[in-house]
């Protein structure tokens, strides 16, 4: 038993609650911003919480690397313009965003938020930049490793997948410690810098992306479902098996562990038999995911940080942080899935013309 879509869309629902949970919460100070009780050795409970979230963007990278294994070798359809229309569409969502937020900034009298004048705004516009908000880092490297889909599937088809793991897991650690320890000495030139930050980002980021890959053709999920789908006790000692990836992240906070607990996590999870009642709501929140992503920066740390602690206590905070961005997301919808139809409709008429042009060639 594979991986369905659904269970992609309830794991991209959790993923975001650990990313509002990661943003939130893995702070050990607090300055105020809500209270702290329960503690552990001065730290806050909620902080070690907080901190597993970081399992956010691999989770997310595994399931894109898992469903592009599928979906770019589904049909005759070209990868090339199956990933263009694919990153178009996520464009045009995230520049709905960047237009929405920044107006509403500006009526929220919080100009600084989108400070840096006409040449920030290009370079965050086309994803050169995200100084407007920290979360959008992620968008160009998952362009980047949309476009680098195709290459990597076909290398990993070909190869063995042990001996691409390593390799992924070699330029994973190189990445790492230069995202970390800066080793490189880049000088003050803005290219090279942004150039190095990209391939360093898309360096620490491939890794769960392959793993993905690589769960797809060797149909790893299946096997671990058929061997421990029917054992006894099965939801209580994957529950033991997350709290003990929470615990070890814990003692161990580098993020460095990051794309180990989420792959553990996602086989962990996936093996629970889930209430229809919590795959509805993951599957709710997995649809607005994105938009989640792209918006909560806006509400907790630049435009409303007051409204969005004002509940003072942490539950209150996370869950009145979601309906915020919950709320947005509607707004955000109402404009995209409007354009998104036109340009379904366009694209499927050029493929019917195509498809046309194509069969009077073979019959001329």
């Amino acid at each position: 038993m594979e991986f369905s879509k659904k269970d992609m869309k309830i794991l991209q629902g959790v993923a975001i609650l650990f990313m509002l949970s990661l943003h939130l919460f893995a702070r050990k100070e607090i300055n105020g911003l809500y209270e702290t009780f329960p503690v552990i050795n001065e730290v806050p409970l909620v902080y070690y919480l907080g901190l597993f979230g970081d399992a956010c963007v691999p989770i997310y990278l595994f399931a894109s690397g898992y469903g592009l294994f599928f979906s770019l070798g589904k049909n005759a359809t070209p990868p090339v313009k199956k990933n263009f229309l694919r990153i178009l569409k996520l464009l045009i969502n995230f520049w709905i965003i960047l237009l929405m937020f920044m107006s509403t900034a500006f009526v929220a009298g919080k100009p600084e938020a989108f400070s840096g004048g006409f040449d920030q705004c290009l370079l965050n516009f086309f994803l050169l930049s995200n100084s407007y908000n920290g979360a959008w880092w992620y968008l160009q490297t998952y362009v980047i490793l949309v476009f680098l889909a195709p290459l990597l599937i076909k290398l990993i088809k070909k190869y063995n997948s042990i001996i691409m793991l390593v390799i992924s897991g070699i330029i994973y650690l190189v990445s790492y410690v230069e995202r970390i320890k800066h080793v490189l000495d880049l000088g003050d030139n803005t290219v090279v810098v942004m150039l190095v930050n990209a391939v360093v980002l898309v360096g620490t980021s491939q890794l769960a992306f392959v793993v993905g890959i690589i769960f797809a053709k060797e149909g790893i999920y299946s096997k671990l479902y058929n061997k421990f789908h029917n054992i006894k006790f099965k939801n209580i000692l994957c529950l033991l098996g997350i709290l003990m990836l929470v615990v070890t992240h814990a003692f161990y906070e580098s993020m460095i562990i990051a794309p180990f607990t989420a792959i553990t996590f996602i086989c962990l999870f996936n093996l629970m038999n889930k209430s229809v009642f919590v795959q509805k709501l993951l599957t709710f929140l997995g649809n607005h995911s994105t938009n989640l992503w792209l918006t909560h920066m806006f509400f907790y740390m630049s435009i409303f940080p007051k409204l969005t602690f004002a509940p003072r206590y942490p539950i209150l905070i996370f869950l009145w942080l979601v309906l915020l961005c919950l709320l947005s997301s509607f707004v955000i919808n109402a404009i995209y899935y409007p354009i998104i139809k036109i340009i379904d409709k366009k694209t499927l008429m050029v493929g019917i013309q195509s498809d046309k042009t194509a069969e009077s060639k073979i019959s001329g």
